[in-house]
Order: C-alpha cells, then structure tokens, then sequence
C-alpha cells in the first residue's frame, strides 16, 4: 500500500493530542505499508505548532521521513503548498495507487485538487479521521467536532468527490478509551531516552484528560483509525449514502439518507475488540 500519511500531529505538547504519533508508530511498522510522505495540516493545533512539533518527534527518533507543510488555518496563498503539491505530484506518479490517511483538517486534499484537476480521480480511495452523526459525548459531556469542522469548505470539496472515501468517525470511538491502568500494564519500561520521552508525553495528555474531562487514559482517534485501514476484518464497516443538502460541515455533522443516491461513503461503526487494538498500538509504541 502506498500511503500518504495527512496529519495535525502534536505529540509532546502540552495539553495537546498524541494520537497522530501514535499512529504514525503503528503505520511504521507496517510491512504492506510504504510511507511516501507525512504531510502536516493544522487541527490539534495551528500548523506552525504541528510542524515545529512534528520536527521535534523526528529528531526523537532519528525518523528520516519527508515532511511536507500545508498552509495555516485562513492563511491566504497564491502560492501552493509544499503538502498539496506533494499530493498532487505524488498521485500523478502512481495513478489509483496511493492512498491518503487524513488524521487533521481536509485542507491539504482540497488545495491538491485546486493544483491538480483529476486529483480525486487518480487517488486510489481516503480514510478519514472526523466527522459525526450526532451529539458527540464523552464521559457524558459533549465536545466538539475538530477536524472536519476547522476547515468546512475543504470537507465540503472532499466529500463532494466521487473519490471512494472511508470515515471512521468519532460517533463510534467516544467509549474506545485506552486507560491508564491498561497502559503502564502493557507498556515495555522506558530503558532509553525516547521511550521516556514518549511515555511522558502519553500520561502528560492522560492528565489533561482526566482534568478536561475526567477520562482517566485517552481516546486514540488517530490511532485506532490507521488500524481500521490497515487491519479492517477488526472493525464493522457499512455504506452510507450522503445526504450532501443535510451536512453541517461547520460544525462536522455527516447527514446520511435512506435514499440511493449517487455519493455513497463508507463508515466504521464497530470496533470488534478494543483491547486487542489497543494491545497492538501499545506493542507498536514499545517497538518505536
């Protein structure tokens, strides 16, 4: 699988998501997966903050990986982005071949599409991380939709293509929590200095967790998604047909419809067995 890996990564930050991290480890150790590229996209946080991040995680680990910058959130640009032009490029050199995990905002593949007019033509299918179907509760308190919601025009664009599309949506990971108890029983102990890095990074967000929303551990949104593209026989899947005229992409909502309709997407709606998906991110993050 040639995968173009688009996220708004800010593992390490304080009182910020590390789920981007823990999915780029998973993705890493992939043998199917051939990582072209991480392109960065604002979300989690601005993209300055995601890119300087990002270059911190990599001179951690010694990750010799490509990283290509989008345009910050409302940042007006005659000039295309490196992210956008690497997807354009990349999916010209191998047409229906690459696929595109979109952990952030969608703003990366909308801009692509600007440069290059068949783009969702030649992009072999998505998998995104966002949206929801209803309220979104965890703990009993609702939250907000983050990523579709921060840049509605390009999630408008996205899904508005006829480009086969998969969305694992917060609607069926807001009780998919990977627990503190869980993890110090399963994570390997930190002998070296990235692992104590790493590990203090995922029990610095626990603790805005428990704080924020008195969840003790995390939900791995990002995680458990690159599982679902690259482990799918662990989850449920069913197609959905769009109700475009309903959507709020301003706030995230995804309207479906009995109705055929001519733009069907693909949604996760079951995880089969949370802890053996969260055992193999655990097993992924002792190996990084």
């Amino acid at each position: 699988m040639k995968l173009i890996y688009d996220c708004d990564n800010t593992t390490g930050l304080p009182q910020k998501d590390v789920d981007d991290g823990v999915a780029l480890f998973y993705l890493l150790q992939q043998p199917e997966v051939t990582l072209l590229g991480v392109t960065l996209t604002f979300g989690n946080g601005t993209l300055a903050q995601v890119t300087a991040q990002t270059a911190l995680l990599w001179q951690q680990f010694g990750l010799a990986l490509s990283t290509y910058p989008g345009h910050e959130k409302g940042q007006v640009s005659t000039t295309p982005s490196a992210a956008a032009t690497f997807m354009a490029t990349q999916v010209r050199l191998y047409p229906h071949e690459v696929t595109i995990l979109a952990t952030g905002s969608l703003a990366n593949l909308a801009e692509a599409a600007e440069i290059e007019p068949d783009f969702f033509e030649l992009v072999h299918d998505v998998v995104v991380m966002g949206g929801r179907f209803d309220r979104l509760l965890v703990n009993h308190h609702e939250v907000a939709e983050l990523n579709f919601s921060v840049a509605p025009a390009a999630t408008r664009a996205v899904f508005e293509s006829q480009v086969p599309l998969t969305v694992v949506s917060g609607q069926y990971l807001t009780t998919a929590v990977m627990d503190r108890s869980f993890l110090k029983q399963h994570l390997a102990p930190a002998h070296s200095e990235n692992q104590r890095w790493l590990q203090s990074a995922l029990f610095a967000w626990m603790d805005t967790m428990q704080a924020v929303g008195g969840v003790d551990g995390f939900i791995n949104w990002d995680g458990l998604t690159a599982l679902a593209l690259c482990q799918p026989a662990a989850f449920t899947f069913t197609t959905q047909s769009l109700d475009a005229a309903q959507c709020d992409w301003t706030t995230g909502l995804i309207a479906v419809t009995e109705a055929t309709t001519k733009r069907m997407i693909r949604v996760m709606i079951e995880l089969k067995d949370l802890a053996a998906l969260n055992g193999e991110l655990i097993t992924a993050l002792n190996k990084a």
